[in-house]
């Protein structure tokens, strides 16, 4: 009875804490990002809803070209209407804190998740400046070359 009683004790154990992790999961990290806007708090599940909708309807008037692409190697990219602006590696610690060391300015910037499920992102003080949300959407979504025209 004593050993019955252990080990019911222990699995309870077990089982709360896996529930009480709240740590986000890297595998729902992997993926490219684009940027839709900022917010003043997280957008609720309602909000989320209907900006994808609007993205589905119209992803180049509703997604800004600004992208993250991380990777399940633990890189990462950042770029603005195309062009790489920061590349290097990411961690994620238990706070929800993603750790970004940028190999071209060798700075280390943060991203704090504030939500995350398998079509948005949410995260705050990036880069430590501001801490608005900035709300961004998984996609593989491409724009269309950047047009440059040539002054003569």
């Amino acid at each position: 009875m004593k050993t019955e009683l252990r080990i019911l004790i222990f699995t309870f154990l077990i089982i709360f804490l896996g529930c009480s992790n709240t740590q986000t999961d890297k595998n729902k990290i992997v993926g490219s990002w684009y940027f839709v806007e900022y917010g003043d708090k997280p957008f609720q599940r309602s909000l989320l809803d209907e900006v994808e909708k609007d993205i589905r309807t119209s992803p180049a008037e509703r997604l800004r070209n600004f992208i993250y692409i991380f990777k399940a190697d633990n890189t990462y990219q950042y770029k603005v209407y195309g062009r790489l602006v920061s590349k290097g590696t990411y961690s994620i610690n238990k706070d929800n804190v993603v750790k970004l060391l940028d190999k071209i300015e060798s700075k280390t910037e943060t991203l704090t998740v504030k939500y995350l499920d398998d079509k948005f992102l949410q995260v705050s003080g990036v880069g430590g400046e501001t801490d608005r949300i900035s709300i961004y959407y998984k996609t593989d979504y491409k724009f269309p070359a950047v047009q440059t025209e040539v002054i003569r």
